[in-house]
């Protein structure tokens, strides 16, 4: 009943009040505007944060980066004192390294005749037109005098013909790059090859230290010898499973070398014990190779912590049949040299126990 009674009274009772639209939309206007400014005081807040992290992110990385400069310079500065000291010491002894200083006072020659004909003359084009263009900041009001001090046709001509002449000695370095490139890959090639004989004969060659052994029981050489080649077929076994999973893992991989070679790069120029190390390197990895993604680069990165492992395993294994190696020659020789003490004790044994037979047969005669 009570619900019914607003309706018989109809809209224009008195027990209502009329609706002030016009006070609520300014109330709705007034509610707006402040959240608009709450909102706008949020968006600056966060770009200001947001500038903020950017700017302490590449604070960490120039600090980070000037720290290798400084080390990879000081490491040059030094590489290149000590060659220089080798070259100064061995190159009255060998005609090689003689040639080689040759060579390089050649290319050196080369580098400079190559800046004095590409590098100068854009340099020498950019002052000009540096001074061009302050004379026309000078003379902007003066016609006459800015058409007979500066004609922007042969200017621009000129340009043209250093674009023409960069481009040109651009397309020949790129061709020269890619010819050193290809050569460079076959000296790979062979230097692997190399590579693998010099491996393989390094674990399954049997070395000439237990070749040459003295033993003065055959038997006892040869089971030394089997033993061995046992024992380095074992780790040369591992070896190969090593590789073979390296070449899987490598094989696997769907990145561009260039791009591998950044991502290697840049992680190895932030130290292991430095704080928040794997945020500022994957960071800088998303600068320098804006078209991965984060995901990819983190599924990257487990493939290359999985690489990096194997070849540190790899590493330790290779150690570890070195320092085998040694002990068991060591051992093999030590056992070779208790063999032959045996050997000669026995041999002393015999002889005395042949001169006492000896003499015990002259006494048994002359009785």
């Amino acid at each position: 009943e009570n619900l019914v009674v607003p309706m018989r009274n109809g809209l224009c009772s008195q027990k209502y009040k009329p609706v002030d639209y016009k006070h609520l939309y300014e109330l709705a206007a007034v509610a707006k505007m402040a959240s608009a400014k709450i909102q706008l005081k949020i968006k600056k807040t966060e770009q200001v944060a947001k500038s903020n992290k950017e700017q302490m992110l590449l604070k960490q990385h120039r600090q980070v980066w000037w720290q290798e400069h400084k080390r990879l310079s000081e490491s040059r500065q030094k590489a290149e004192a000590e060659i220089k000291t080798f070259l100064d010491e061995v190159s009255h002894k060998n005609n090689f390294f003689l040639d080689m200083r040759h060579l390089e006072h050649k290319l050196s020659k080369e580098r400079d005749t190559y800046q004095t004909n590409t590098v100068v003359p854009i340099w020498q084009l950019k002052e000009n037109l540096k001074f061009r263009l302050s004379e026309m900041q000078c003379y902007i009001s003066e016609e006459s005098c800015l058409k007979f001090k500066f004609n922007p046709v042969e200017m621009l001509q000129q340009i043209k013909f250093v674009k023409k002449q960069q481009k040109a000695i651009l397309e020949f370095l790129i061709l020269e790059s890619l010819a050193l490139e290809r050569e460079l890959e076959d000296y790979k090639t062979n230097a692997l090859a190399h590579s693998f004989e010099a491996k393989n004969g390094l674990f399954l060659e049997i070395p000439s230290a237990l070749l040459s052994l003295e033993c003065p029981y055959p038997d006892l050489k040869t089971l030394i010898i089997n033993e061995y080649q046992k024992l380095a077929s074992g780790y040369w076994s591992k070896l190969q499973e090593m590789d073979q999973q390296l070449k899987v893992l490598h094989r696997n991989t769907e990145w561009k070398e260039d791009d591998q070679w950044v991502f290697q790069t840049v992680i190895n120029q932030y130290p292991s014990d430095l704080q928040r190390r794997r945020t500022l390197y994957l960071d800088m990895l998303q600068r320098h190779l804006p078209h991965k993604s984060r995901h990819d680069l983190i599924v990257h990165e487990k493939a290359w912590d999985g690489y990096h492992f194997l070849r540190n395993q790899r590493r330790v294994l290779i150690l570890n049949w070195a320092q085998a190696r040694k002990a068991f020659l060591l051992k093999a020789m030590t056992t070779v040299a208790e063999a032959s003490a045996v050997h000669e004790t026995e041999a002393v044994f015999a002889n005395t126990r042949q001169k006492q037979q000896e003499i015990c047969a002259d006494l048994k005669a002359k009785v």
